[in-house]
């Protein structure tokens, strides 16, 4: 099987759209960091990146309501660190920005996509477990995610921890890591749960619920976006959490090209660029180490 290569990669600044399938054509978006595209792209006949490519898009599954990691803007554009990277993976295939095409995502819905080939690749803060690794593969991972709390601001619940005080009601979204990890650390957690975190969001304001339990990321987004009612509890709990891309089950191949494109995205500054322009709030952190591709 021959190499695959890249040639003379070029920055390119221009205004891009990002399509998103499941709500619409976006407009251009000045926010979307600009990456280099590789020119004169050469891959293995028949491997994903070859099909990508000659299909002249790169299908992502991700998450539109994650500020400071993917969400739309209030001009309906797509924006956050994880959209940054995607652009520069996409950009290292030789493709432009305007050949990202993404398609929203849950956390119930996310293995799914990639089984059924709905898209190529899902980035939507999918956490790397032994149980999804039955049914997909990752390159990655390209973060590290503590759980923590999210609150309201000045914490008028008094809450510690995710059973203090008693009868605390803990949001969280359906299907997830984060609610698998919460009602195994904490039996008898009051547990409400939606389909997306910014329902969660929404009950946390109009005080359905007292918390929403989630990655430190992902809060970090939600504080940075509205600091006047929302901070984090800083109550770190248990490991991190890793973030992996998600791909078709035993795609090595497309594993390695991808763990290199993360490798550059790291070496040539974008990787820290992107998380203090959309994750500033969350502490800083480089590209974790790659795991074996199976």
């Amino acid at each position: 099987m021959r190499p695959y290569k890249l040639i003379a990669a070029v920055s390119v600044a221009a205004a891009v759209v990002l399509t998103a399938t499941a709500c619409g054509t976006d407009s251009p978006s000045p926010e979307a960091s600009a990456a280099p595209v590789a020119q004169n792209v050469s891959f293995p006949a028949g491997s994903t990146m070859d099909s990508i490519v000659k299909a002249g898009k790169l299908r992502i599954g991700g998450r539109f309501d994650h500020p400071g990691l993917s969400q739309k803007n209030l001009t309906g554009n797509l924006e956050g660190f994880e959209v940054a990277m995607v652009n520069y993976v996409a950009g290292q295939l030789g493709l432009k920005q305007d050949q990202v095409e993404w398609t929203e995502t849950n956390s119930a819905n996310r293995e799914q996509f990639i089984q059924q080939d709905k898209v190529d690749m899902v980035v939507s803060t999918l956490s790397i477990t032994d149980k999804r690794q039955q049914v997909i593969s990752f390159a990655g991972p390209y973060a590290q995610a503590p759980f923590d709390l999210l609150i309201q601001k000045g914490n008028p619940k008094g809450i510690k921890d995710p059973l203090t005080p008693a009868g605390t009601k803990v949001c969280s979204t359906a299907g997830g890591a984060v609610s698998d990890f919460i009602r195994k650390t904490y039996p008898g957690v009051n547990l409400v749960e939606f389909d997306v975190s910014s329902k969660c969001i929404e009950a946390l304001k109009n005080g359905q619920v007292d918390a929403l339990s989630t990655q430190a990321p992902i809060g970090a987004g939600y504080v940075g976006e509205d600091k006047d009612n929302l901070e984090m509890l800083n109550a770190t709990m248990g490991d991190p959490d890793s973030w992996g891309i998600g791909i078709k089950k035993g795609n090595t191949q497309f594993c390695e090209f991808l763990d290199k494109a993360l490798t550059q995205f790291q070496a040539d500054g974008s990787y820290q660029k992107a998380w203090n322009t959309y994750l500033g709030a969350a502490k800083e952190q480089q590209l974790p180490k790659l795991i074996a591709c199976t």
